[in-house]
């Protein structure tokens, strides 16, 4: 396709029928947005963020991100990529898009809001998507939809360009000559990519390809959530990993009159949602937009190149389906074929933060090489869970940690079991430390794991932040394929807790805490008792408002809401 990788940024505009107020993004510290008029929105900054504003209020947030991970995506001349985040007018809709170019002004900003006001679906082309394409047909490439939504995320994380290419098509090419024609999931093609893995069954790749980027280690990038019965808290995890920079793709069951046709993944780049309900609402959830690889397959037949063909970047309307064990979304590709979204994976942005192996004496082959990761590492306040990890405690909580060595290698692991367990505070300062050595003759198959025993730490913590590190095979007794991943460290808080709501901290939810937030609104009086600003935001939404002393009423009056007064709620 005719990408052109010049810039990935854009310049969202919004219809200047409404000056809605903008719920935005914070724009890095270290540059200055430019507030420009409405009237000026053809002549927006072609690199940095910028606020459009109408009549001196804010409609529309761009915010210019020029992490390495981004930029590494690019050509020469690139600066960044750009996010938009604006309301639609006369609505309670906002919209959130990314990995977007700086030549869709107006073609987007229509394309929504028409959507919108005709109550439509839409479809965009040709304007520098990050879109791998298919082709019709007997070109390898049928049962590659996972691998074309690996490479649109790779593309748009930076890992495609740490590894030398250029473009998504470049490295959807890559997986055609690698893998046979058949089903896979986007995890194991960042694996494949990354270190040369194959997943255990599917599509197979030919030996000795991919592993572009040894060094790294998959499966600190990629993650796959199993969305089935999630409901709105498997959509909250695309979106909030989205806001966060992470590449996202949907694995999804195609349905049609006939009934399941198969599976397919499709790439998400945004959503619009309803601001009138929290994210863990399924009502908050209300279109989302993708590529789909599909899209034009059967323009690129006849000789014609899969590079040239088009970009498009569609709209679809979401719809809960709550029935026996499923409770996700769907959207309808056609009149006649739905996709159930099944599944979400998400592949970290490329960053100079992310651990690799340094060590020589590391093979970097997981096939040939035993290789152990601490995974799970159990933190939790209840000696009888064994599967949650918690990081905010209470004082007086007893915190309980329960580290397990996996095997993610293709071999045994033969040898000693050495683990340290460290735990400081914010000033670096160590304040528990424990040391444990067991057989000298375990084995640990792969795909399997050695469990700790449960242990406390002790005495209890105080107030603050903290670090606990645990490390295996610190001294490398074992040769492995990595030692970077023996280490994981977990920030913890221990923090005091509040009930949403109680604004006047007293334990209770009244109608004087009403009483109270009104007063902060109203700016009367000196003696609000401190962090009431937190304590009334039932909302939840960063912001004190009347629609939070609306919310405590309805609380009190019986009447049956979504936000979560009176529930327990930690100070930040």
């Amino acid at each position: 396709m005719k990408k052109g990788f010049t810039v990935l940024c854009m310049l969202l505009t919004l219809c200047i029928l409404s000056t809605t107020v903008v719920f935005a993004e914070s724009v890095p510290a270290a540059e200055t947005a430019a507030a420009l008029d409405v009237s000026d929105a053809g002549e927006a900054p072609a690199g940095g963020s910028y606020t459009l504003v109408d009549d001196g209020e804010p409609v529309l947030e761009v915010r210019h991100v020029e992490e390495p991970g981004m930029t590494a995506a690019l050509n020469d001349t690139a600066t960044g990529y750009y996010t938009a985040d604006f309301m639609l007018p006369e609505t309670n809709y906002r919209v959130y898009l990314t990995g977007l170019t700086q030549d869709n002004v107006e073609e987007i900003r229509q394309a929504i809001v028409d959507a919108y006001t005709e109550g439509e679906d839409f479809d965009l082309k040709n304007l520098g998507f990050i879109d791998a394409e298919k082709t019709w047909k007997n070109d390898g490439d049928e049962n590659l939809c996972w691998a074309a939504s690996a490479s649109n995320i790779l593309t748009y994380t930076g890992w495609a360009a740490q590894a030398g290419f250029v473009s998504t098509d470049d490295v959807f090419e890559a997986f055609i000559r690698a893998f046979n024609d058949d089903g896979g999931n986007v995890e194991y093609a960042t694996g494949w990519f990354i270190n040369g893995v194959a997943a255990p069954g599917g599509a197979q790749p030919a030996a000795g390809t991919g592993r572009y980027l040894p060094h790294y280690n998959y499966s600190d990038i990629a993650y796959t959530y199993d969305v089935y019965q999630e409901g709105a808290d498997g959509m909250k995890t695309a979106y909030d990993k989205l806001r966060n920079g992470y590449g996202v793709s949907l694995s999804t069951d195609i349905y049609g009159t006939g009934g399941y046709e198969g599976g397919h993944a499709v790439t998400c780049w945004g959503f619009v949602t309803d601001i009138r309900y929290p994210k863990t609402s399924k009502q908050f959830y209300k279109n989302v937009f993708i590529t789909d690889s599909d899209s034009d397959k059967y323009w690129v037949q006849g000789g014609k190149d899969r590079r040239d063909a088009d970009d498009v970047m569609s709209l679809y309307a979401l719809e809960s389906v709550e029935q026996e064990d499923i409770d996700t979304f769907l959207f309808h590709i056609t009149d006649q074929q739905s996709a159930l979204i099944s599944e979400v994976i998400t592949v970290a942005p490329f960053s100079d933060d992310i651990p690799y192996e340094t060590s020589d004496e590391a093979t970097l082959n997981t096939q040939t090489t035993p290789d152990i990761t601490i995974d799970p590492f159990i933190l939790t306040d209840d000696p009888n869970d064994n599967e949650s990890t918690k990081t905010v405690f209470a004082p007086d909580a007893t915190i309980y940690y329960r580290p397990s060595m996996m095997n993610v290698s293709d071999v045994d692991y033969y040898g000693p079991l050495y683990l340290s367990i460290t735990v400081t505070d914010a000033q670096g300062n160590t304040v528990y430390s424990k040391n444990f050595r067991y057989s000298d003759n375990t084995t640990i198959s792969p795909s399997t794991g050695s469990v700790f025993t449960k242990t406390s730490i002790t005495p209890k913590l105080p107030v603050g932040d903290y670090t606990i590190t645990a490390v295996f095979n610190q001294d490398h007794n074992v040769r492995e394929a990595y030692y970077f991943n023996n280490t994981k460290s977990i920030s913890i808080k221990v923090r005091d807790q509040f009930l949403i709501g109680d604004a006047d901290n007293d334990g209770d939810v009244t109608i004087i805490d009403a009483t109270v937030i009104q007063r902060i609104l109203a700016k009367i009086g000196t003696n609000n008792p401190d962090k009431a600003n937190l304590r009334g935001d039932v909302s939840e939404n960063g912001i004190l408002e009347v629609m939070d002393v609306t919310f405590i009423q309805r609380y009190l009056s019986g009447i049956a809401i979504d936000y979560p007064v009176g529930e327990s709620r930690f100070y930040e």
